[in-house]
Protein backbone atom coordinates (compact mmCIF):
# COMPACT_ATOMS: atom_id res chain seq x y z
CA UNK A 1 0.00 0.00 0.00
CA UNK A 2 0.66 3.39 -0.78
CA UNK A 3 0.56 4.41 3.19
CA UNK A 4 -3.25 4.91 4.84
CA UNK A 5 -3.72 8.12 3.04
CA UNK A 6 -7.15 8.74 1.74
CA UNK A 7 -4.99 8.32 -1.63
CA UNK A 8 -3.21 5.45 -0.99
CA UNK A 9 -6.49 3.67 0.63
CA UNK A 10 -8.12 4.71 -2.91
CA UNK A 11 -4.81 3.49 -5.19
CA UNK A 12 -5.18 0.00 -3.09
CA UNK A 13 -8.49 -0.50 -3.77
CA UNK A 14 -8.50 0.72 -7.83
CA UNK A 15 -5.78 -1.73 -7.46
CA UNK A 16 -8.04 -4.60 -5.77
CA UNK A 17 -10.91 -4.12 -8.30
CA UNK A 18 -9.23 -4.04 -11.65
CA UNK A 19 -7.16 -7.50 -10.45
CA UNK A 20 -10.86 -8.72 -9.75
CA UNK A 21 -12.33 -7.50 -12.64
CA UNK A 22 -9.53 -9.72 -14.36
CA UNK A 23 -9.83 -12.41 -12.95
CA UNK A 24 -7.15 -12.20 -10.77
CA UNK A 25 -8.56 -14.06 -7.24
CA UNK A 26 -6.90 -13.07 -3.82
CA UNK A 27 -5.03 -16.53 -2.36
CA UNK A 28 -5.53 -17.18 1.71
CA UNK A 29 -2.27 -15.60 2.17
CA UNK A 30 -2.20 -12.74 0.40
CA UNK A 31 -6.29 -11.67 1.32
CA UNK A 32 -5.05 -11.93 5.35
CA UNK A 33 -2.02 -10.11 4.51
CA UNK A 34 -3.90 -7.51 2.89
CA UNK A 35 -6.59 -7.53 4.93
CA UNK A 36 -4.15 -6.98 8.45
CA UNK A 37 -2.83 -4.51 6.02
CA UNK A 38 -5.73 -2.17 5.35
CA UNK A 39 -6.85 -2.63 8.94
CA UNK A 40 -4.36 -0.14 10.00
CA UNK A 41 -6.27 2.66 8.44
CA UNK A 42 -7.24 5.11 11.47
CA UNK A 43 -8.95 7.71 9.46
CA UNK A 44 -11.49 7.18 6.30
CA UNK A 45 -14.27 4.72 5.59
CA UNK A 46 -12.64 1.65 5.56
CA UNK A 47 -13.66 0.90 2.42
CA UNK A 48 -10.64 -0.75 1.64
CA UNK A 49 -10.61 -3.18 4.43
CA UNK A 50 -14.47 -4.06 3.84
CA UNK A 51 -13.59 -4.45 -0.11
CA UNK A 52 -10.85 -7.45 0.94
CA UNK A 53 -13.39 -8.55 3.61
CA UNK A 54 -16.22 -9.08 0.74
CA UNK A 55 -13.85 -10.48 -1.63
CA UNK A 56 -12.82 -12.97 0.51
CA UNK A 57 -16.01 -13.89 2.23
CA UNK A 58 -17.51 -14.52 -1.74
CA UNK A 59 -15.16 -16.89 -2.29
CA UNK A 60 -15.78 -18.47 0.83
CA UNK A 61 -11.90 -17.48 2.14
CA UNK A 62 -11.25 -17.48 6.17
CA UNK A 63 -8.43 -14.72 6.82
CA UNK A 64 -5.77 -15.68 9.25
CA UNK A 65 -6.44 -15.26 13.48
CA UNK A 66 -4.47 -11.53 13.09
CA UNK A 67 -6.13 -9.98 10.25
CA UNK A 68 -9.60 -10.83 11.56
CA UNK A 69 -8.22 -9.57 14.89
CA UNK A 70 -7.38 -6.42 13.53
CA UNK A 71 -10.13 -6.14 11.24
CA UNK A 72 -12.53 -6.53 13.76
CA UNK A 73 -10.61 -4.08 16.03
CA UNK A 74 -11.21 -1.70 13.38
CA UNK A 75 -14.44 -2.18 12.62
CA UNK A 76 -15.03 -1.62 16.44
CA UNK A 77 -13.02 1.62 16.61
CA UNK A 78 -15.80 3.25 14.29
CA UNK A 79 -19.09 4.28 14.89
CA UNK A 80 -21.33 0.93 13.90
CA UNK A 81 -24.10 -0.61 15.73
CA UNK A 82 -23.35 -3.75 17.53
CA UNK A 83 -26.33 -5.62 15.18
CA UNK A 84 -24.51 -4.52 11.60
CA UNK A 85 -24.03 -7.81 9.29
CA UNK A 86 -21.31 -7.38 8.77
CA UNK A 87 -19.55 -6.78 12.18
CA UNK A 88 -21.49 -9.87 13.89
CA UNK A 89 -20.16 -12.32 10.90
CA UNK A 90 -16.72 -10.70 11.82
CA UNK A 91 -17.26 -11.16 15.23
CA UNK A 92 -18.45 -15.03 14.73
CA UNK A 93 -15.19 -15.77 12.72
CA UNK A 94 -13.17 -14.26 15.35
CA UNK A 95 -14.97 -16.24 17.80
CA UNK A 96 -14.41 -19.43 15.91
CA UNK A 97 -10.66 -19.19 14.86
CA UNK A 98 -10.09 -18.09 18.22
CA UNK A 99 -11.73 -21.49 19.45
CA UNK A 100 -9.31 -22.90 16.65
CA UNK A 101 -5.82 -21.29 17.40
CA UNK A 102 -6.32 -19.29 20.51
CA UNK A 103 -4.34 -21.13 22.60
CA UNK A 104 -1.36 -20.47 20.73
CA UNK A 105 -0.40 -16.73 21.28
CA UNK A 106 2.64 -15.56 22.59
CA UNK A 107 2.08 -12.73 24.03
Amino acid sequence: MFGYTPQGMQLAQDTLEKMNARGFFLSPKMGSDLLLAAAGEKMGGYTTANYIWDLLQSRNINPSLPAVEAYHQGLKRREIPADDPRLLMVSRTLDNLRLRFGGRRNA
